[in-house]
């Protein structure tokens, strides 16, 4: 009896210290530390709202702000050209000189014309006063005196004829100088001296076209001219209504011209649904010309506090169902299914699911596989894989 209870007595002791040295408090400690320490390490960024213009990038044209055909109104023999291809005439410059010679002599022949009514007008005009005071004393009868008013009225209008055939002559006259009906940069010419120019030929001389300005034929759905109508409406666009469009020429922002919508076809085009929406900009730097095929952007939507995402922090399920990771306040990322608007620069807009100040997970989307915590990086501070260290802070 007295050698089994040392036995058991020991026995109990021995359990007891090994209770005692138990790792089951200590643990909850240091297993949580552990796996924070392990957790993956995702780039975010904290959604704000801003103002997001949506546009279509469609097809355009260029054509002259205004174009001029030079046509000869009258006939004659080129004796002068007065301009340079490819150079830049004002309004009302000389461009060709026909041959004046039968102008001014009809000019001479008009102007003895008008003399010589004028003429018979005054002597006309002396014996109608003649004529008034002899019948005062009746010293002249009334047939005479009649037929003495109708010649007066008749020499006064032979001189506003004859004045009127002089303005014409003259007027012919100056046309044998064609002159440049509006300004701009005058082509090639088709004609030079020698040649005969006929008032009633259907082939022009020259070409003028005014490109400091030029219009943009855009062809647009005609779903879409509904949308804009309802822009300028509520003002959507800008404080004037007026709708802003841009015209690229190349890949950077410097190739970017800022123009604005004029109007919009009323008809149709029955074979592709399009219709033509007509632009203007300026083109002080002519880099802008007539034929040219550009790009044209038309707002489709302005939507004033839009939240956006990039592109690529969004993620889809096998079924394509698209989520984006939030990372709420205990540093726990979990998947929150979203619905996307459209894709701008990169970015989707989106219609539900996300608010202004949630964090969201940009980088690393691969290292999550179900909901837990995350360790976190300032998306564009550093590249998420190099980081670790300024979390430990």
């Amino acid at each position: 009896m007295f050698v089994r209870f040392p036995l058991r007595l020991a026995a109990i002791l021995v359990v007891a210290l090994l209770a005692g040295c138990s790792p089951a408090t200590e643990p909850s400690v240091g297993v949580g530390a552990e796996a924070r320490s392990q957790a993956p390490l995702v780039s975010v960024m904290t959604l704000e709202t801003r103002s997001v213009t949506v546009w279509d990038e469609l097809p355009a044209r260029i054509s002259a702000f205004r174009s001029a055909d030079i046509r000869p109104q009258v006939s004659g023999l080129i004796i002068e050209r007065s301009f340079e291809e490819g150079s830049e005439v004002a309004l009302g410059q000389a461009l060709f000189q026909l041959d004046t010679a039968s102008f001014a002599a009809d000019v001479a022949s008009a102007e003895a014309a008008r003399q010589k009514s004028s003429a018979a007008l005054a002597q006309a005009a002396a014996d109608f006063e003649r004529a008034q005071a002899l019948r005062q004393s009746n010293n002249v009868s009334d047939q005479n005196f009649d037929q003495i008013v109708s010649q007066h009225a008749q020499a006064a209008a032979d001189v506003a004829q004859a004045e009127a055939a002089l303005k014409k002559a003259r007027l012919l006259l100056d046309l044998a100088t064609v002159r440049a009906p509006i300004g701009g940069q005058i082509g090639a010419a088709t004609a030079g001296e020698g040649s005969l120019a006929e008032a009633t030929s259907t082939v022009s001389l020259a070409t003028i076209q005014q490109i400091d300005k030029v219009h943009i034929d855009i062809r647009q759905p005609a779903s879409r001219l509904e949308h804009l109508r309802n822009m300028v409406r509520t003002g959507g666009l800008q404080q004037t209504g007026a709708i802003p469009i841009e015209i690229l020429l190349g890949d950077g922002d410097a190739d970017v011209l800022a123009a604005r919508a004029l109007f919009s076809d009323i008809s149709v085009d029955e074979g592709t649904g399009n219709l033509r929406l007509r632009a203007v900009a300026d083109n002080p730097d002519r880099r802008l010309l007539p034929g040219m095929y550009v790009r044209g952007r038309v707002p489709r939507g302005t939507y004033p506090d839009a939240i956006s995402v990039l592109q690529q922090a969004v993620v889809r399920d096998a079924f394509g169902v698209p989520s984006v990771y939030v990372v709420d306040g205990a540093g726990n990322a979990a998947a929150k299914a979203v619905q996307l608007g459209d894709l701008v620069e990169g970015k989707y807009l989106i219609r539900e699911g996300l608010a202004a100040g949630d964090r969201i997970v940009v980088e690393g989307q691969e290292r999550l596989a179900a909901p837990g915590p995350v360790r976190t990086v300032q998306f564009g501070a550093k590249p998420a894989e190099s980081a670790p260290d300024a979390q430990k802070h």
